[in-house]
């Protein structure tokens, strides 16, 4: 199984982002635009992973989920990575919430450390917009997508499995923490 851990965006938040960047999509169709239904931020892309390897992982999540209490992330602007060379993906810069994002990924990076997974590359909370196909066609939509912005509650740490498609990757929910100690309301 492909996986990764992730915070979910709420619906109203992501219906938003589509809405506030159909003029970008309709200028640069070029770009391989995210859809509705895959926004998040990713924590931890754990790659494949063996079955066995699935209850190692949701005990990492369940240390890690009630160290930190739910918190506000707020995004503005557009940025690219990799910063230097050609960009390969447009995203939405985190303004807040950027150190909490980095203790709950961190825990998780610990509690998975005896499994084969390593973060590779630099944690920088993001919300992926699109990917660029074509880096010699890459507009600098930075200063198009000052506006863009995004405020929202992250309240759990979801375990996503990635099913890839022609037509994009498809996510599905295999196990979720609540963050902090929150109450269970019936």
């Amino acid at each position: 199984m492909r996986l990764f851990t992730a915070f979910p965006v709420p619906d109203a938040v992501r219906e938003s982002l589509v809405l506030e960047t159909a003029p970008l999509r309709g200028a640069y169709p070029d770009l391989k635009w995210v859809g509705m239904n895959a926004f998040h931020i990713t924590l931890n892309f754990l790659g494949e992973v063996e079955d066995r390897a699935l209850k190692n992982i949701c005990e990492a999540m369940d240390a890690a989920g009630p160290v930190r209490e739910p918190f506000t992330m707020s995004y503005q602007g557009l940025g690219a990575f990799p910063g230097k060379g050609k960009p390969k993906v447009v995203f939405l810069k985190a303004e807040r919430g950027i150190d909490e994002c980095r203790t709950v990924q961190r825990g998780l990076a610990y509690g998975m450390r005896h499994q084969d997974y390593e973060e590779r590359k630099k944690f920088t909370p993001h919300l992926t917009l699109a990917r660029i196909r074509n880096s010699r066609s890459w507009p600098d939509v930075s200063r198009e997508g000052r506006s863009l912005a995004a405020v929202f509650e992250v309240n759990r740490i979801i375990l996503y499995s990635s099913h890839l498609k022609p037509s994009g990757a498809e996510y599905e929910e295999l196990y979720s923490v609540k963050l902090g100690h929150q109450e269970e309301y019936v």
